[in-house]
C-alpha cells in the first residue's frame, strides 16, 4: 500500500534544480519586496504602525483564528466520506500542523503532511488522505472563482481613463466588461460539462479537439478533476453541507480581511467587495513560486490591490506587514502548540514523508 500511495513522486531530484527553484523562489520574494517598499518613506511607515487599532485589528485575527477552525471542521467532513472513526481533534492537530508546514517549507511540501498523519495516526490509506486534499483544493479553487468574478461584477473598483482616438476610454470598465464576458459563458459551459459527469468529460474532449491534443487534453483533466471531486462529496446532503461550509468559510475570510483593516484609518468606508477584492489578489499572487513563509509575495499583494484602491503607500506596506504577521503568527501558534502537545518531531516527520514519496518501506508500515 505505501508504495502504490507514493507511486506519484519524482525521487532523485538533482541538487542543481533544486538550488535553481530555491533560488527563483527567492528572486521572486526579493523583488516583491522590494517592489512594495520602493517608495516608502520610513518615518511615514512607521507613524502608521503606531496609529494602528489594536483591539480593532485583534478582533480580525480572531476572525481568521476562527476560519482556520471552520476549515479544519470542513476537511473532517471529507475526511469522514474515507474514515468515519476520525475524531475532530484530529482534524484540528492535523490540519494545524499542516498548514504550519506549508508556511515554513518550500515547494509546498506541507501538502503531504496532512495526508501522512491521516496515514500514521489514523491509519486512513496515503491515497484517500490525499484525495480529500485534492478536493479540498477543488472547492477552494472554485469558491475563489466565485468571488473573483462577484469582485468584477460588484466591487466599487477605481476608474483608470485614458484618451484614444478623441474618446475618453475608462479601461477598469473596458476590462471588467471583457473579463465578464469572457469568463462568464466559459464558466457555465464548464458547469454544464460537470454536472454531466462522465459524459461531460468525454465531450469536452471532442469540443476542445480543434485547439489541439495538449490543451484538449488538459481542458478534459481540468473538468474530470471537478468531476471526480463532486463524486467524492457523496450525498446531495453531505454535498451541500460540505458546499455550505466552504462557503461560510470564504465569507469569514474576508470578515477577517476587513476586521483586521479596520485597525487601519484609511479603512473606515471599508466594505464587503473590498476586502474580497485584496483576498482575491492575495490568493492570486500566492500561485506563483515563493520563498518560505510566502515573504515578500503576500506583502506585494496587499500593497498592490489597496494602492489601486488609491491608499497611501506607507498604509498599504503596514497593512501589508500586519496581515502577513498577524495571520503567520497564528498558524504558527496553532502548529507549535499541536507539534509540542502531540509530541511529533519535526525532523523525523519530513524524513518519513520522504520515504513515502519514495516508494520505501517505512518500519511502522
Amino acid at each position: 500500500m505505501l508504495r502504490a500511495a507514493a507511486s506519484g513522486g519524482r525521487p532523485g531530484s538533482s541538487t542543481l534544480k533544486r538550488f535553481l527553484q530555491i533560488a527563483v523562489m527567492l528572486a521572486i520574494g526579493g523583488v516583491a519586496l522590494w517592489a512594495t517598499f520602493r517608495g516608502v518613506e520610513w518615518d511615514e511607515f512607521a507613524a502608521e504602525l503606531s496609529r494602528v487599532d489594536w483591539f480593532a485589528f485583534g478582533l480580525g485575527v480572531a476572525a481568521f483564528a476562527t476560519v482556520h477552525v471552520i476549515r479544519s471542521f470542513r476537511w473532517g467532513l471529507l475526511v469522514q466520506g474515507v474514515a468515519p472513526h476520525v475524531s475532530f481533534r484530529s482534524y484540528l492537530s492535523i490540519c494545524s500542523i499542516g498548514f504550519f508546514l506549508i508556511n515554513i517549507l518550500p515547494f509546498r511540501l506541507g501538502e503531504f503532511v496532512r495526508p501522512y498523519l491521516l496515514y500514521e495516526r489514523e491509519e486512513v490509506p496515503f491515497g484517500s488522505g490525499l484525495a480529500t486534499v485534492v478536493v479540498e483544493r477543488v472547492l477552494d479553487v472554485a469558491a475563489l472563482g466565485v468571488i473573483f468574478l462577484s469582485v468584477l461584477a460588484f466591487a466599487d473598483l477605481p476608474s483608470t481613463t485614458v484618451v484614444a482616438g478623441g474618446e475618453e476610454v475608462d479601461v477598469v470598465a473596458l476590462g471588467r466588461l471583457t473579463i465578464l464576458g469572457t469568463l462568464l459563458p466559459v464558466i457555465v459551459v464548464l458547469a454544464v460539462m460537470i454536472l454531466l459527469g462522465d459524459r461531460g468529460v468525454e465531450l469536452t474532449r471532442r469540443l476542445s479537439s480543434p485547439l489541439g491534443p495538449r490543451l484538449s487534453g488538459l481542458a478534459a483533466r481540468f473538468v474530470e478533476t471537478f468531476v471526480g471531486a463532486l463524486k467524492s462529496l457523496g450525498t446531495i446532503g453531505r454535498a451541500s453541507k460540505i458546499i455550505g461550509w466552504t462557503a461560510f468559510t470564504w465569507t469569514l475570510n474576508i470578515v477577517s480581511m476587513i476586521g483586521m483593516a479596520k485597525g487601519f484609518d484609511f479603512a473606515a468606508n471599508m466594505g464587503f467587495w473590498d476586502g474580497a477584492t485584496i483576498l482575491v489578489c492575495i490568493c492570486i499572487f500566492l500561485i506563483l513560486p515563493a520563498p518560505p513563509g510566502f515573504a515578500g509575495v503576500f506583502e506585494f499583494s496587499i500593497f498592490l490591490a489597496l494602492t489601486w484602491m488609491g491608499v497611501g503607500e506607507a498604509a498599504a506596506a503596514a497593512f501589508g506587514v500586519m496581515v502577513h504577521a498577524g495571520q503567520f503568527v497564528l498558524l504558527t501558534a496553532f502548529g507549535v502548540f499541536f507539534l509540542a502537545v502531540d509530541r511529533i518531531s519535526v525532523g523525523r516527520l519530513l524524513s518519513d514523508m520522504a520515504k513515502l514519496r519514495q516508494g520505501e518501506p517505512d518500519e511502522s508500515g
